[in-house]
């Protein structure tokens, strides 16, 4: 329980209390989930939920509706008892692989940087070969308010799921109620017929079993497709077999479209995106769109993606201004405060506010030319700067050394390593598992236990040279012998941070 900060405002015992005096209310929780579960029934006073809308962005006009997310507070042993199903359900489906590899959200080892080192080395490895990729970035209406309860529990019922678990589940999402609270204010309950709330960990993987057959279809068009939840993106190459390639997006997207008519949810083409990356980004025109799905999108010069933002010819660029700038804003707001705070206050604020949004996606700045990890430099410069109260122009080195941080190439090494360790361990992703191995030499030879990368050949170093399977490999190859042999994740992890401050 301890692990769950935060129950609805409705709740007649606050949520800290549970944490408090768990060693008493434990017990008695503990019979009632039993008896819950024994009995294939979710309790009814625990199905309402209190929903709290936030805005999505804080620019976005607030009188708009659409722009808020809806977030369902449900009661506090409402959230205990989901967990508990939510661990067997997970558990259940990772054993079996019955989730699609292509899906990253709400997983062990997943995030939405895992999916876009995916997309990312996808594109790069299509560039390298000289071709102009399309990346289209799919938008979805309120997916998890539509998803069908009926059509849910079909597909749980396909992925082996039966009994006693299905029809506790079907209890769960059964009979349903909410009620919107906006401080101080509350409306009346409103019975809920579909969807999954939002806010738990349960809906979430639901919600991935509901989505799984997408993959699928796609796949059959030979697009590939990345998800994180709802968000889905498609790659697909526009000129190597532009004939074929056009038939197969339009097949493709109309089937995607029919299939998700008949899933209840609604793919929104006025907010789809398409980003035409490479060197002739006229291949792409209106043509291209199945007319069946409305007015073709306007390829943008870049799109925001996971909270990346990518560029045509993926350097980096624009997602390096929006960091700087961002963060730099951030950083002249926080100076008119910081002279009244203890170091140790300041270090753990900048931490969440600076350093976060630097390490976000750090992976991706791999192979991005020094004049753009130096503007990612200057930001933890002036960050430590800050914090320590010192001059801006001081020499920085000793400093970083003092905070124990990496500089900005170092983190960006450190993080591309990590991720290479467990792709190729198979404890990463599946991803990015299947973008590394281990050389293996076709005679005996001294390399073959040196546990070496294989490195894939590549034709371009401005494509396929940043790619992940490249750079991954390459610089494992550079790391020594013990790190490279190290197999324990925590212990590779802090003797590679060693090394790292060892090599400046």
């Amino acid at each position: 329980m301890n692990s769950i900060h935060s129950g609805a405002p409705s709740d007649p015992c606050p949520h800290f209390i549970f944490n408090k005096a768990d060693d008493i209310i434990a017990p008695h929780l503990q019979t009632i989930i039993t008896s819950s579960f024994l009995s294939a029934t979710f309790p009814k006073s625990w199905k309402h939920a209190e929903v709290n809308a936030l805005l999505k962005k804080p620019t976005v006009d607030p009188s708009d509706l659409k722009n808020f997310r809806p977030i369902s507070l449900l009661p506090f042993p409402a959230k205990v008892i989901e967990k508990t199903v939510n661990k067997q359900l997970t558990n259940f489906l990772e054993d079996n692989s019955l989730l699609d590899p292509s899906q990253s959200g709400f997983r062990a080892n997943h995030s939405t940087e895992t999916a876009l080192i995916s997309v990312t080395d996808d594109i790069r490895t299509l560039m390298d070969n000289g071709e102009t990729v399309a990346l289209i970035l799919l938008d979805l209406s309120a997916a998890f308010n539509t998803v069908c309860h009926r059509t849910l529990i079909s597909r749980l019922r396909s992925t082996g799921i039966q009994g006693q678990a299905l029809d506790w589940i079907t209890s769960f999402l059964s009979n349903s109620s909410q009620r919107v609270y906006l401080p101080p204010f509350r409306s009346d309950p409103t019975e809920i017929f579909c969807g999954v709330p939002q806010g738990t960990s349960l809906s979430l993987t639901l919600f991935n079993v509901y989505m799984s057959p997408c993959a699928n279809i796609v796949r059959k068009h030979s697009i590939i497709i990345t998800s994180y939840a709802d968000d889905t993106q498609l790659i697909l190459s526009l000129t190597k077999d532009p004939t074929s390639a056009k038939t197969n997006l339009q097949d493709g997207m109309k089937d995607v479209a029919d299939w998700m008519k008949l899933s209840r949810l609604k793919l929104n083409s006025d907010k789809t995106e398409v980003l035409i990356l490479g060197n002739t980004p006229t291949a792409w025109d209106d043509s291209w769109w199945p007319t069946a799905l409305g007015t073709a999108p306007t390829p943008s010069d870049h799109a925001r993606n996971l909270g990346f933002i990518l560029d045509p010819l993926l350097t980096m660029t624009k997602q390096v201004n929006a960091v700087s700038s961002s963060c730099f804003l951030t950083l002249r707001m926080l100076r008119k405060i910081f002279r009244w705070i203890p170091a140790d206050t300041r270090k753990t604020v900048t931490h969440a506010l600076i350093t976060s949004r630097l390490d976000y996606g750090n992976t991706l700045y791999a192979g991005t030319t020094a004049k753009l990890q130096k503007h990612l430099q200057r930001i933890q410069n002036a960050s430590a700067c800050l914090i320590l109260n010192i001059p801006r122009n001081s020499h920085i080195s000793a400093h970083l050394r003092h905070l124990h941080w990496l500089p900005v190439n170092k983190r960006i090494t450190f993080r591309l390593l990590t991720h290479a360790h467990k792709a190729l361990h198979n404890k990463g992703p599946e991803l990015l598992n299947r973008r590394l191995s281990f050389y293996t030499p076709t005679r005996p030879l001294r390399s073959a236990n040196l546990t070496l990368a294989a490195v894939p050949r590549i034709r371009r170093t401005t494509a396929g040279g940043r790619s992940f399977s490249y750079l991954a490999a390459k610089t494992w190859n550079s790391l020594p012998t013990i790190l490279r042999t190290t197999q324990d994740h925590s212990a590779f992890r802090r003797l590679l941070k060693t090394w790292l401050f060892e090599q400046q």
